[in-house]
Order: C-alpha cells, then structure tokens, then sequence
C-alpha cells in the first residue's frame, strides 16, 4: 500500500513540474540535443558607407530610370543587406516604419551544423528567437516608464534610434508614446542571401534571353530583378495562395497571358513563357501607371488600389513616396510599401553579383551563353519518341510546366530549349514574333504547319 502511495505522488510530481513553464517542460526542451545558448550569437553588419558605392550605383551599371531617391535610401539599405549580408540561418530584429532601425541580428548557423531534423532545428530557432523578442520588449517597457533611463541596455538602445536616424522627443508624454509605439513595431525578417545567391546560379541558363525579350519590348533590363524578388528565382516555387514560378503568377492573373491550365501543364513553372507572360504585364502595368516605380509596385499590388490612391490624393504630381506617405489602406501594407525598396536593392544586387557573391560559375552548365528557344508542336505526340539522348535532356531541364514527358501532349504545346527540335515536328518562334503576341494566342502561328509523320 505505501508502495502505490509514492507512485502516486511521484505521478502527480511529474504532472506539476511537466506543466510548469518555468520547470517541466522547459527544462526538458532544453536538454535535447542542439538547445544550448551557445547555439545563437548576436551579429554585426555593414553600416550604410560601407555598402553606398553599390546602393548610389557608382559605377553607374543601373538604368538611371531607377536611381535611388532619399526617401527610399533606409529601406533599400536595409533589403541589401538582407540579399548580400544575412543568410536564412540569420534573424534580424527591426523596426516595421524605420528599416534602418535594426536591433540586433541572431546567427544560428552553429544549431544548422549540428545535423538535426529541419523540424527541430527550426522550432528551436523559433523558441530561442522568441526569448530575445521578449528581452528586447522588455528593454523598451522600461524605456517607455523610465524615458531617461541611462542603464546600459537603455544607452545601447539610444545608441540605435541615433543611428537610424530617428529624432527623440524631448518633452516625457510624446517620448513615452515614442518608446511604445517602438515596442509594438518590431519585426523579425530572415536573411535570404544564400537564395539569392542559388537564384542568381539558376537564372543564368536564362539571364541572356530575359534581357534580351525585355529589350524587344521597350522595356529596362533592370524588371529582371522582380523573380528573385517574387522566388529567388525558383521555377518551382509554389506560395501559400497558389502564386507559382519564378514570377510568381497566380492563376487568374496568369490566364490573361498564358494557355488555360490542366491538370498536364501550367506554364507559370515554365521559366520562358512567364518571363514573356510578364513582359506584357510589366508593359501594361506602365502604360497604365506611367512611371516605374509604381508599374513595379503595382506588380505586387495591381494597379486598382495604386490609382485609387492616386485619385484620392487628387494631384497630377503623385510618385510612389507621395502614396507610401499618405496610404493608410489596408491593401497597401508592409510588403506592397517595400516593394519597390526591395526592388532597387535586387538591381543593384544583380549589377554587383560577381563583386557580392563568391563561386557564382562554380557549376555553369555548358549552354548558359546560349540564348533560349522557343518551339510549337506541330501535332500530338509524347516528346520521348521523337526526342532522345541530350536534347531530350535539355527539354526536360528547360520545361516544368511538363510532368511527364512519356505521355502524350496535343498539337500547340509550348516547348522551350537550347537546342534545335525537328523541322518536322516542331515550329520555332522567333523572338519579334513572341513580342507581337500573348503566349496565349501563339497557337495562330501554326497556321498552314502540318506534322508529318515521317
């Protein structure tokens, strides 16, 4: 009897200390494999002078259409650093109004090497990013009832507000609200430079055609910058809301441009036809717009909620600052109002790359000079008959939007590749062609083209 006795209380010990967050669970969380605080240390980063040459594109290797204004300098500073600086295994806390207020920057690249599952590694870097959350509120509550304070952890967080740039109220009531509004405005943003950096590798088989489309079209060479926005240009890429490709089309958008998707083919994978696709996006978005900087950002927003703004400020002088200014419309948030910030910062990226990023040709395929191709299918049939060996490879490296390339596919299949198909099969695009027409309605060039079956 005194035996079932203690197991009882031993059972109710280990139900109390497991549910108390300071005790428990916590403790056992903390004694797995990888939990150590040693595992997260705090980083520096290159302040604004050292990074200017690129963001001020001294070089001048940027169209001027898309120089640097001053209103933007602090969100650009910012997005640059998170493309060149921070990699995805670096967290930076920061102010969501003032980009240039950055906090501090958490490295977990120690927690990554230790070869844990993806799952744990990542919910300890959650766990261990919220305890420094808490820290950092902590420090501005007590800013926000002490404004004076000169403890250390309050003269390190004037330090920052210095350097950012911010201007400190000096009466007590506006510098209390100053310092709340603060705590309620932190953000976390990871770093993505090693995406980046896998983009700029992935694009180049396409980089040269891109460019040279946009061109054909009238268009800045710079837009090439918005897939590495939209996907670190990542043909696959698939978002929560079903935006797919390295443009990241949706598929109502999509359906204006490219043929009607089946359960076979989505050309939005296909890195080629989205590229044209958003060419004539980009050009619409321009003429409707008329300048650039809101024609980029309407590609993240459309243009409906940008020219509302427009008539609601009721002025023929209205830019993009004049709206970030002005908007409080819900449909205009935090991503909508970096947009273009992340844009300018992508351009200079892509300018720099050699100079940013180390082994970018480390594993150039052979045909990455070459220019892309672009071919109809002049009858149904399944591309491993009539295609073998290379080109057969080349294809199916070229083309997501395919599947299965055993199965058969009907005539006016959009075909992309670096290599010349069969005269007799296929009929090739030229690119003053593809510039006159939708990808949607290239099926009017095979009239009067027949398959043979030879």
């Amino acid at each position: 009897m005194r035996f079932y006795k203690y197991l009882l209380f031993l059972m109710l010990g280990i139900f109390f200390t497991a549910s108390d967050i300071d005790f428990g669970v916590e403790k056992l969380f903390y004694s797995l494999p990888g939990t150590k605080r040693s595992d997260v240390e705090e980083v520096s980063w290159s302040d604004f002078n050292r990074v200017q040459k690129y963001l001020h594109d001294e070089d001048k290797r940027v169209s001027p259409l898309f120089k640097m204004k001053p209103y933007f300098e602090p969100t650009v500073y910012f997005w640059f650093l998170v493309y060149t600086e921070f990699e995805s295994s670096q967290i930076i806390f920061h102010d969501r109004t003032n980009l240039r207020l950055i906090y501090k920057v958490l490295d977990f690249s120690a927690l990554y090497d230790k070869g844990l599952p993806r799952f744990t590694v990542y919910s300890l870097q959650e766990k261990l990013s919220e305890e420094k959350l808490l820290t950092l509120k902590d420090d501005l509550e007590h800013l926000t009832r002490n404004p004076y304070s000169l403890e250390q952890r309050s003269k390190t967080i004037y330090r920052m507000i210095k350097y950012a740039g911010a201007t400190l109220p000096v009466a007590r009531g506006p510098r209390i609200e100053f310092f709340k509004k603060l705590r309620t405005n932190i953000r976390t943003q990871t770093g993505q430079a090693n995406f980046i950096k896998q983009g700029i590798v992935r694009a180049m088989p396409y980089q040269h055609f891109i460019r040279d489309f946009l061109t054909e079209k009238k268009l800045p060479r710079e837009i090439f910058a918005i897939p590495f926005l939209e996907s670190s240009f990542n043909p696959i890429a698939e978002s929560k809301v079903s935006a797919l490709g390295v443009w990241q089309f949706m598929p109502l958008i999509a359906s204006f441009y490219v043929p009607k998707r089946t359960i076979h083919v989505d050309y939005r994978s296909n890195v080629g036809v989205a590229s044209v696709a958003a060419s004539y996006l980009m050009s619409e978005n321009f003429q409707i717009m008329k300048s650039w900087d809101l024609a980029v950002t309407a590609y993240n927003s459309g243009t409906r909620h940008l020219l509302k703004s427009k008539r609601r400020l009721a002025s023929q002088d209205i830019d993009l600052e004049k709206i970030i200014r002005h908007s409080d419309s819900e449909h205009f948030g935090f991503a909508s109002k970096n947009f273009f910030s992340e844009f300018l910062a992508l351009t200079r990226v892509l300018a720099y790359k050699e100079e940013l990023y180390d082994d970018l040709h480390a594993h150039d395929r052979s045909d990455v000079d070459d220019g892309l191709r672009f071919f109809l299918t002049k009858c149904s049939f399944r591309l491993n008959k009539v295609l073998e060996g290379d080109i057969l490879d080349d294809v199916s490296f070229h083309n997501n939007q395919l599947q299965d390339l055993s199965r058969e596919y009907p005539r006016g299949l959009i075909v992309t590749a670096k290599s010349s198909l069969p005269k007799n099969k296929f009929v090739e695009l030229t690119i003053s062609q593809m510039a006159t027409r939708k990808p949607k309605d290239w099926a009017v060039f095979l009239k009067n083209q027949s398959c043979s079956t030879r």
